[in-house]
């Protein structure tokens, strides 16, 4: 298969070298040279490298890796669906609703697979928890549930100023209820659909950027389970948690410490261990899913139809 890579930021430079990893090698790319990912110039040496979308595309890849800033997603997925491209595209599908239904129409009319990347439904650790809470008997019945996720923008790349980022910058879709949407995604991965939402969200100035960095997010579900989100680009160190409470007692998660445990009302401790883990092993299965998929036939884990339900939510409730 041949595979374009659009944007050369951090994740596209991460994806590429997963690529390479699992053995693909007719990888092309789209570029504006505008990233400021050291060395990628050298990361891209000796490929075709294309300042056209349209030029890149006319070379028929059989996959579109959609990685450039979040503004620009469904501007270049609508193009390569047109091409026949399967999409891979990173998460948040887009900041706005705008050109999301023609993207969903071009994917059904070409029979494509879509891909949206929220690698933590490929975290050891969320997967095990999807399957714990089904095992009522012995966990009991879920109740409510809370995640943060409270990382300090200026270190995330620490190559560049955080205020010229794409997380910083409204204009490019930025902002963290958007950037951190993950604890959003996985929980309703863990406890099914959600029914309703209410979105608080605000830019303190402690950084000096516009755009929302820190988010309150109440969530309820159609099973009658309730959860709190809570994302900010201010606290450090910094902290990624996620509580489930049972009428059994709770798991707890801490994504930094790769700990997951239950405790009972008795305070017994049940330890899942998840030994030899690194991050880009979710990347890597990921990446090894939507392949699958693609080679199958197979529709994938969440489809751009999914994101685009779920970002719907969000924008209704952010409005409301």
């Amino acid at each position: 298969m041949k595979i374009l890579i659009c944007g050369m930021g951090s994740i596209g430079v991460r994806h590429f070298r997963n690529l390479q990893t699992l053995g693909v090698t007719d990888i092309i790319f789209y570029s504006t040279r505008k990233s400021t990912f050291p060395q990628v110039e050298e990361i891209m040496q000796g490929a075709q490298v294309f300042d056209s979308l349209h030029d890149a595309l006319a070379e028929m890849p059989d996959i579109c890796m959609i990685t450039n800033p979040t503004s620009l997603h469904v501007r270049t997925a609508i193009e390569a669906a047109k091409h026949g491209c399967h999409l891979y595209i990173e998460k948040p599908i887009s900041h706005t609703l705008e050109g999301l239904e023609e993207l969903n129409r071009l994917i059904e009319m070409h029979n494509l697979i879509s891909f949206v990347t929220y690698q933590f439904r490929f975290h050891p650790h969320i997967k095990l928890l999807c399957e714990l809470v089904k095992q009522k008997d012995v966990y009991g019945d879920v109740i409510w549930a809370r995640a943060e996720w409270s990382e300090y923008l200026p270190d995330w790349h620490p190559w560049e100023d955080y205020t010229k980022g794409y997380s910083a910058r409204s204009e490019l879709g930025g902002g963290v209820l958007r950037t951190q949407i993950h604890p959003l995604n996985y929980l309703s991965f863990i406890l099914g659909e959600i029914s309703e939402l209410s979105v608080h969200c605000q830019a303190s100035g402690h950084l000096g950027i516009d755009v929302d960095d820190l988010a309150d997010i109440h969530l309820s579900f159609e099973n009658n389970v309730t959860a709190n989100v809570h994302v900010d680009y201010l606290q450090k160190p910094r902290v990624h948690t996620l509580t489930v409470v049972t009428n059994k007692g709770r798991f707890a998660w801490d994504c930094h410490a790769n700990e997951l445990f239950f405790i009972d009302h008795a305070a017994k401790k049940t330890h899942f261990p998840n030994e030899n883990f690194e991050r880009n092993d979710m990347f890597v299965s990921m990446l090894e899913h939507f392949l699958h998929c693609v080679e199958t036939g197979k529709q994938s884990a969440f489809t751009v139809k999914e994101a685009t339900s779920e970002l719907s939510k969000l924008l209704n409730a952010v409005k409301s």
